[in-house]
């Protein structure tokens, strides 16, 4: 009775402390009101009582007086709040050395109360997920405990024990429907825990993702190395991506929102982008030599972070597809997160990182903040809340929230995703994102325009007819040569050769083809290639040491000597003479090789010289 009647107290003392910070914050609005309706105040108000008898009068300065109070209402929900927000702290002050709770501390009650832990020791390691709009958060441990609830105000939607073992989780359309990796196949279920659909066809897949504005689901198999692309709206299977393809098993996943591209990492440190109507990958990076443990695209589709296996932490640029900035990592991480604002967490063992500024000309030194989970709780994913400045982690005993002062945006799209939308409002919006859907063509790595580059099929499309008109030009070419030569003309490779080296061609249309005919050499030509490239790649110094050397060897001179004395002599070999003795007749043969050796010897010197 004691506890409860303290407990009684605290909660009193709370209550009003809220209502004194209600009646606060409401006098200040209502002081910022009455100033900006001031602003909108147009003309005279009419004070005359007897002109206020005429109803029409009366009704026309009755909306005249409510319209600066309208005005001023649109212009505060509609007015943008600053972003200059985040953690400031005193001269002297070490931001990494602020703690939660000195945090916490320092925050309104409303924000306290989003600092919570959830400990459930016995069936994690937990996968979290944010829904679209950051309402609500789905829990899923690898023991086959699933948990839908609205964290803001704690209130649980849906809880159920699939007793099956749970690879990962996603929120599908909106919060209340979201998609469970199971042990052997993909399964859809609401937000209570109620059983949706099976997906067959999505067998044994460990990682997903959901591209929100093609309404498709990704599922990837790091143990069969296979790729799965879902029409959530039809059911139907766009693309299949087979372990032929795939090749290397998957470690990672993940989607850019800019463009719709899928991104795949293995273990050999490959990055992949997809899109399901190319078989093939339409770029591989090499990223890191070893594992990529986790990879994450900036919200604007511009940029993406792999963290690897070997200590660091790239940046790479997602127009250039090459790397920005490389940081090494003194912890062992395995797994990353970018907020709306640019932020970077990390999170691996116990320790949790954020970093700022990673993506701006300012390159950080140092983590903006360091925190511990505790003793045992290892973490297994960290996510950002959208539009909060919640970071959420999920680890081995439950579910643990962070704030992170400035991480959220504080101007969200209503379009998109409202954080305060009703029931009402919810419906509409799968309404609207089914009339909105972009078919899977618009998928690629373009991020100015989702769909077909026009400017690029048109020159396509120019080139296609001028390689055409080329072809034909030469056709007819080459028929009224034929006519003309008659049986003298060029037949078979001879032929094809011949129209492949029409220069006139080119001339009258203005366009350079590539040949199609590969030209055939002898055994010998292609080794005298090799000699000369081999030449041309030495260096000037080795080309004068080799000169020299053919210059002044004593083989070459003794040959010049000998063959300035055949010369003077008169010396010609004539084997055909009887008269000469047994002696001569030896020796012809032998003077005779060695001419021939020295004529090799400077027909080689001359072409080396050339």
């Amino acid at each position: 009775l004691y506890f409860i009647g303290r407990f009684n107290i605290f909660e009193i003392m709370a209550s009003r402390e809220i209502r004194r910070e209600i009646a606060q914050r409401g006098e200040s609005l209502l002081v910022e009101k009455t100033k900006n309706e001031l602003n909108f105040v147009q003309g005279r108000w009419i004070t005359d009582n007897n002109a206020l008898q005429n109803p029409a009068v009366r009704r026309h300065e009755t909306f005249q007086r409510r319209a600066p109070k309208r005005l001023a209402r649109l212009d505060m929900n509609t007015k943008l709040e600053p972003e200059n927000s985040g953690l400031e702290v005193e001269e002297g002050e070490v931001p990494d050395r602020v703690t939660q709770r000195d945090i916490v501390a320092a925050v309104d009650t409303q924000t306290q109360r989003k600092k919570f832990e959830l400990v459930l020791d016995k069936l994690g390691p937990y996968k979290i997920d944010f829904s679209t709009n950051g309402t609500h958060l789905c829990l899923a441990g690898l023991r086959g405990h699933m948990a839908t609830m609205k964290w803001k105000d704690f209130s649980l939607v849906g809880e159920t024990q699939l007793k099956d073992k749970i690879n990962d989780v996603t929120f599908l359309v909106d919060h209340s429907m979201l998609a469970v990796a199971q042990k052997r196949y993909v399964y859809m279920y609401t937000k209570e825990g109620t059983e949706m659909h099976i997906l067959s066809k999505m067998a044994n897949m460990d990682r997903l993702s959901y591209l929100t504005r093609h309404m498709l689901l990704v599922g990837t198999s790091s143990t069969y190395s296979t790729m799965q692309y879902m029409d959530i709206s039809t059911g139907v299977d766009i693309g299949t991506k087979p372990p032929s393809v795939m090749r290397d098993p998957v470690s990672c996943l993940a989607n850019n929102p800019a463009n719709g591209s899928v991104a795949t990492c293995d273990l050999r440190g490959v990055v992949k982008m997809w899109s399901p109507t190319v078989v093939d990958p339409l770029v591989q990076l090499k990223a890191h030599k070893g594992i990529v443990q986790d990879i994450a695209y900036h919200p604007n589709g511009r940029f993406f972070v792999t963290l690897g296996g070997d200590h660091k932490l790239k940046i790479w640029d997602c127009r250039m597809l090459r790397t920005l900035e490389d940081f090494a990592v003194t912890y062992c991480f395995d797994t990353v997160d970018i907020s709306d604002k640019g932020l970077v967490a990390m999170g691996g063992g116990t320790n949790i990182q954020i970093w700022q500024n990673m993506f701006s000309s300012s390159k950080p030194s140092a983590p903006l903040m360091k925190y511990s989970l505790g003793y045992g709780n290892i973490a297994q994913q960290v996510q950002f809340c959208p539009f909060e400045d919640i970071l959420g982690v999920g680890h081995s005993k439950g579910f643990t929230s962070l704030i992170i002062p400035g991480s959220g945006e504080a101007n969200p799209d209503f379009y998109f995703a409202d954080p305060h939308e009703t029931e009402g409002h919810r419906k509409q919006r799968v309404v609207t994102t089914l009339l909105d859907k972009l078919p899977p063509d618009t998928i690629g790595l373009d991020l100015q325009i989702a769909g077909v580059n026009e400017d690029r099929l048109e020159e396509y499309n120019k080139n296609l007819q001028a390689s055409r008109r080329a072809k034909g030009i030469r056709e007819k070419k080459q028929k009224r040569a034929d006519k003309s030569l008659g049986e003298e003309a060029p037949v078979g490779l001879t032929a094809a050769v011949a129209a492949a080296d029409a220069d006139e061609v080119d001339e009258v249309l203005g366009f350079k083809e590539k040949s199609r005919v590969r030209e055939l050499k002898s055994k010998k030509e292609l080794q005298k290639e090799r000699k000369m490239k081999k030449w041309d790649q030495k260096d000037t110094a080795d080309k004068v040491r080799s000169k020299q050397t053919m210059r002044h060897s004593k083989k070459v001179q003794k040959m010049r000597q000998k063959m300035l004395r055949q010369k003077n002599q008169g010396v010609e070999s004539q084997p055909g003479a009887a008269d000469g003795s047994s002696a001569e007749s030896r020796k012809r043969p032998r003077e005779d090789s060695e001419t021939n050796a020295v004529h090799k010897s400077n027909a080689a010197f001359r072409r080396l010289l050339k």
